[in-house]
């Protein structure tokens, strides 16, 4: 079972990611934002125990995709590319839970959004 640390991580890079590929905000920013918001922190507690079948080390590999998706992000720009590797992280995670995008905060809506 994954810890909610290492979920609160996913998550607010998940939400910081997004928010910069929908607008102009810097990705550091929104990051901090997102990992001190209480409801943030809350469903990171939730999704730890609501999706123990997935381990630290699934989920530490999520979070290590993510920060390539930001570091590329930021070298290279480019809204097409930033969803396209975002939803790249979404799809595994659908994938490793059985074909089902797991419901956790805002992935459905995401997922949506940005046509994935």
């Amino acid at each position: 079972m994954a810890s909610p640390q290492i979920w609160l991580e996913v998550l607010a890079s998940i939400k910081a990611l997004f928010d910069a590929t929908t607008s102009s905000v810097d990705v550091y920013d929104a990051y901090r934002k997102h990992r001190d918001e209480k409801d943030t922190q809350q469903e990171a507690a939730r999704a730890s125990t609501a999706y123990s079948t997935f381990s630290e080390q699934e989920v530490t590999a999520m979070l290590e995709r993510l920060n390539g998706c930001r570091d590329r992000f930021i070298a290279q720009g480019g809204g097409k590319e930033r969803a396209a590797c975002l939803c790249s992280v979404l799809k595994e995670a659908k994938d490793a839970n059985g074909g089902t995008l797991p419901n956790i905060d805002d992935w459905k809506r995401i997922f949506a959004t940005l046509g994935c």
